[in-house]
């Protein structure tokens, strides 16, 4: 039997006595209750309900478990940096975003705007896909903790590491070449010359 004192009020009703009665009987474990609300103990089912009693205001279920742990425990410094340019770059770095932000006295450009780009895949390996939902998301977390006066434009990066790879190696070949032994064509010497011959020539007629 617990030794607690009774919290009931003096016109307590026989049912709340019995509860009580029955509650008494043991002391109650609160161990597993204090691990709820505590983002790295939470269990992953219920990290949802925890976000929302943290008040974080971009939230999806398609996120990897570390994630949601890093956001809820983030939120309490978000909502005290509301507002800041500061805020934005939090809240995109918790998500495992690389981003680049210039401001609008940086570049130049109209009073309380500002540039922001994100690195969509150089920054993590979460597995996700470039799409109109995915720049959605962005732009929604920005604007939950920007200065409310504030307009930006947000890019995208896509940033992809591929190796790059050079090697040598040793190449050994055998040339072989069969050529045909042609005699050469013989020299043909040929001398050309003059001679005088003397000759005689005798003609005797015999007339009849």
């Amino acid at each position: 039997m617990s030794d607690l004192s009774s919290v009931l009020k003096p016109n307590a009703t026989r049912h709340d006595q019995a509860i009580e009665q029955a509650i008494r009987k043991g002391t109650p474990d609160l161990t597993s209750v204090a691990t709820l609300m505590n983002p790295d103990t939470c269990p992953s089912e219920l990290l949802g309900w925890l976000a929302w009693a943290f008040s974080v205001e971009t939230w999806e279920a398609s996120w990897p478990e570390a994630t949601k742990r890093a956001v809820i425990k983030r939120s309490i410094e978000l909502h005290r940096l509301k507002g800041t340019i500061g805020a934005v770059r939090r809240a995109l770095e918790t998500l495992g975003y690389a981003i680049d932000i210039s401001e609008w006295f940086e570049y130049g450009g109209t009073p309380y705007t500002f540039r922001i780009a994100v690195d969509v895949l150089g920054s993590h390996s979460l597995g996700i896909e470039i799409s109109p939902d995915l720049l959605a998301e962005i732009v929604e977390v920005i604007d939950n903790v920007k200065p409310v006066r504030a307009h930006f434009d947000v890019a995208l990066n896509v940033c992809i590491d591929t190796p790059a790879y050079a090697g040598a190696f040793q190449h050994t070949a055998i040339r072989a070449e069969a050529v045909a032994d042609i005699p050469p064509a013989p020299v043909l010497t040929a001398q050309s010359g003059y001679a005088a011959v003397a000759h005689t020539h005798l003609r005797v007629e015999v007339g009849g």
